[in-house]
């Protein structure tokens, strides 16, 4: 039976519902250049991606205007963003229903994950610092191993070419400023790039947790102040030989609502991220990248449980890219991961992990329906847990010119936190939590970068951890499992261009069959940007259903009322230098929170000013 008789029927008549113009099955124009690295580690048009993929470049970062990182996300994507407070607050982010600590951050290839709890700081890499995000949905394990359940978040940081001065001033005593550019020397083969940005934003903000809510809240405003800067250093040495040196860091010093009324609870935290990538051809069709780097978070909370703390993983790795013909392409590769943390209140706790993977991307049959196919398989053995041992494996199929129906299946596994260590019982050895994911979509894609895609998934996990309150002791006693249905939509209309996110599911407890947390049934995120009359616009429109949270006062299971947000932005260029933006968040000063008992952001609007030497 051939790949289009096999497909799921229902699923193709609903992606045929959203593409109801017929133009979209008889356009065989090709797709627009759009590059994804993330998906098989290896450069690919984003349309060629099998794993679910979203690419958020500058353009959209600049058109948003987003105050930090949890807002580009909540603005454009359809992934559950529980922010506790303004600027700087603790940021859970949960894709595909999975745990915040399962998803995995990367900063230029190295993970950025706190080795105590297992999670990342979304909250503390500056916006101004970041070039384009990579998002790729469902089990990765099999490419990058421990976290990546839910996903793998890859943050780029910024390459700017043209110098660029702005200022920005708004409400809530808001007042930022960035300076980027770039520039190069020599040519051809012999190129030198060197691209640098600073930036720094401070905000009175609001109060983190709602005293209307909660009576033991902290009614005073909560301030937040962030600064960061970026480096790129590039040089080409000769014809695909290139080696490329990165650095990335940031300061947020942020105000909190601790336990106790009336004290100033304030965080200081700073990150950092260094590394270097070198590509290297060996020959024709054989070249080798070597990748060395480090991320390290360092913070400050005089009032907390734990006065000051630093965190550090560093990664070391090899790649051996194979051309075995036009269409085959085969990937070796070896990593060393090691990762340390201490903090005032425990001693500092260190493991390793080596690794070795094994990837395949191929192409069989005609140029007009071709079969693309990825396979990875990945062992990680860690000094700490027991070796995990995962895979991908992703067929797709050319139903016609533009229409790709594709199935993937995979594993993944997260490994636990220095936490979980400290309270295991030291008779027992904990096992990672692991995953299993299947997915069945259907992709349709044409000129100007559009594209759609449908997709059907389930994951089931087990060996989850969990604290026993019993034996105070943490153990893997849990079960969980989610299904759904996801719609992402990039398509050119009319004047401008839009996009939409939608995420139908239903995450929970395998034994239980209780909720999971904070993560929304139902999540839309729908934007438009267009140009008229010289004014460059964007609307982004945020619905997140009700969900499952924890009630602040009696800490019992409650319910979280549903959110819809919309954020309007514009921007106009007044000569050939300067340029002025405006943006408004919140436009309908929604008032339910993301997280029960803290303050929803309200309505705020910021002004930016700009300089573009061109």
């Amino acid at each position: 039976m051939s790949c289009q008789s096999r497909w799921p029927i229902a699923l193709a008549v609903l992606t045929l519902a959203l593409a109801s113009s017929s133009s979209w099955a008889q356009s065989t124009r090709e797709p627009d250049t759009t590059i994804v690295i993330t998906a098989a580690r290896s450069v690919q048009a984003l349309p060629d991606a099998l794993p679910s993929t979203r690419v958020i470049g500058r353009a959209e970062i600049d058109a948003l205007q987003p105050a930090d990182l949890p807002g580009l996300l909540r603005a454009l994507t359809s992934i559950d963003v529980a922010q506790a407070g303004p600027l700087g607050a603790q940021t859970s982010l949960f894709l595909r229903g999975a745990d915040s600590r399962q998803t995995l951050v990367l900063v230029d290839g190295v993970p950025l994950q706190r080795a105590d709890f297992g999670t990342a700081s979304w909250q503390n890499l500056p916006i101004d610092q970041i070039e384009r995000v990579e998002i790729v949905r469902g089990n990765l394990s099999a490419l990058y191993g421990a976290q990546a359940i839910g996903g793998v978040v890859q943050i780029v940081t910024r390459r700017a070419q043209l110098p660029t001065a702005s200022v920005s001033i708004g409400s809530q005593g808001t007042v930022a400023a960035a300076l980027a550019g770039g520039t190069q020397w020599g040519g051809g083969d012999t190129t030198t790039r060197l691209s640098a940005a600073l930036s720094s934003r401070r905000t009175d903000g609001y109060s983190a947790r709602n005293a209307a809510v909660d009576p033991g809240a902290n009614p005073d405003r909560d301030p937040a102040r962030q600064t960061g800067a970026s480096v790129q250093l590039e040089q080409a040495w000769a014809p695909d030989h290139r080696t490329q040196l990165h650095a990335m860091t940031g300061r947020t010093r942020s105000a909190y609502d601790g336990f106790s009324p009336g004290l100033d609870d304030v965080l200081t935290t700073r990150t950092q991220a260094a590394g270097l990538i070198s590509r290297h051809a060996l020959a024709t069709a054989l070249a080798l990248t070597l990748d060395i780097g480090q991320t390290r978070e360092r913070f400050d909370d005089p009032t907390g449980f734990a006065t000051a703390g630093n965190n550090r993983i560093r990664l070391a790795g090899m790649q051996l890219a194979w051309q075995a013909s036009p269409e085959h392409k085969w990937q070796f590769g070896a990593e060393a991961k090691r990762e340390r943390f201490g903090d005032a209140t425990t001693p500092e706790r260190t493991r390793g992990t080596n690794s070795l993977r094994l990837g395949w991307l191929g192409r069989f049959g005609s140029d007009v329906q071709p079969m693309q196919l990825q396979a990875n398989l990945r062992s990680d053995r860690s000094s700490a847990y027991d070796r995990a041992t995962t895979g991908l494996l992703a067929v797709a199929c050319t139903l016609q010119p533009g229409w790709k129906a594709s199935a993937q299946w995979s594993t993944g596994f997260s490994a636990p936190s220095f936490l979980d260590e400290l309270f295991a019982n030291p008779a027992t050895v904990l096992h990672a939590e692991r995953s299993r994911q299947a997915e069945l979509a259907l992709q349709w894609s044409g000129a100007g970068g559009a594209l759609a895609r449908a997709a059907l998934f389930a994951q089931r996990q087990r060996d989850r951890l969990s604290f026993d309150p019993v034996t105070f002791e943490t153990v893997n006693i849990a079960r969980a499992k989610n299904s759904g249905l996801e719609v992402m939509l990039q398509w050119p209309l009319g004047r401008g261009r839009l996009g939409a996110e939608l995420t139908l599911q239903n995450p929970r407890d395998a034994d239980s069959g209780a909720a999971l947390k904070r993560r929304a049934r139902e999540s839309l995120a729908l934007n438009y940007g267009a140009t008229l009359a010289g004014w460059q616009g964007m609307a982004a429109l945020r619905h997140s259903g009700k969900r499952l949270d924890t009630d602040p006062v009696t800490f019992g299971d409650a319910s979280n009322p549903a959110r819809t947000t919309l954020d309007l932005a514009v921007h106009r260029q007044l000569t050939p230098i300067w340029s002025v933006s405006a943006k408004i968040e919140n436009l309908g000063d929604a008032q339910a929170s993301e997280v029960l008992g803290y303050t929803a952001a309200p309505r705020s609007v910021l002004v930016t000013l700009q300089a573009t030497l061109r």
